[in-house]
């Protein structure tokens, strides 16, 4: 029997090189991986299923692995809006009473980053002949090095991962992962300066929301990131 293929295609601009890629919704498949991810509670395992989507919906021509973070959120975001809807449900707290609740809807579509992606970066190491490449930390990264958004410095692996080349005038230094966890641990924390605000500034993905509590009237102002705020 022939396969019939009834599934759309649409294109996004990724953030960090402006290029049109194509993806299709997911599937009622793949949606039942992603809800028993979720049910996990568990960010490595959610992170995981959020990687294999994006691949799975753009064909493989998207690979997580050489794609900044912030790139995958917001393809994941486009893939979601056009798999299950642009709107999501949340519910807001407030503590004018005990469990005080408000449920409230956000546009995924109105999702922005910042700041704007600036790209890979050389910096020079003070006080030594060396400089290094650097780029922003992959989905994997995250993953393989249990590192978090609010504390990216912490995660030595996650710095190590995100360098590029090590080089100086005269040679590119060919190093393992390995060699580069040494290289950072060997810095001062001046050396290491430049390599920290590099990541701690790294965009994200936001959406402005706002909702007033249905117990008292106070009107509530946030700004989401983070895909665990609009996983599903």
């Amino acid at each position: 029997m022939k396969q019939l293929i009834i599934q759309p295609v649409y294109t996004v601009k990724l953030p960090s090189t402006k290029k049109t890629v194509t993806f299709r919704p997911f599937t009622v498949k793949e949606e039942k991986a992603l809800l028993l991810a979720l049910q996990e509670n568990n960010v490595e395992t959610v992170a995981a299923a959020l990687k294999s989507t994006v691949y799975a919906c753009t064909n493989g021509k998207v690979d997580p692995d050489t794609h900044p973070y912030y790139d995958m959120e917001f393809l994941f975001l486009h893939i979601r809006s056009k798999s299950v809807g642009e709107i999501v449900n949340l519910i807001g707290k407030c503590d004018c009473k005990e469990n005080a609740q408000t449920e409230f809807q956000v546009d995924i579509t109105t999702a922005k980053l910042e700041p704007e992606p600036t790209g890979n970066i050389k910096i020079k190491i003070p006080n030594t002949n060396y400089s290094i490449s650097l780029r922003h930390p992959t989905l994997s990264n995250f993953i393989e090095s249990f590192a978090t958004l609010d504390n990216l410095s912490s995660g030595i692996e996650t710095v190590a991962g995100c360098i590029e080349q090590i080089y100086t005038e005269e040679e590119i230094i060919e190093t393992t992962l390995e060699e580069k966890i040494e290289f950072i641990n060997s810095m001062t924390p001046l050396q290491q300066k430049d390599i920290v605000k590099f990541l701690d500034s790294m965009p994200l993905v936001k959406i402005d929301s706002s909702y007033t509590c249905k117990h008292c009237g106070l009107h509530h102002e946030h700004t989401l990131s983070g895909f665990e705020n609009f996983f599903l």
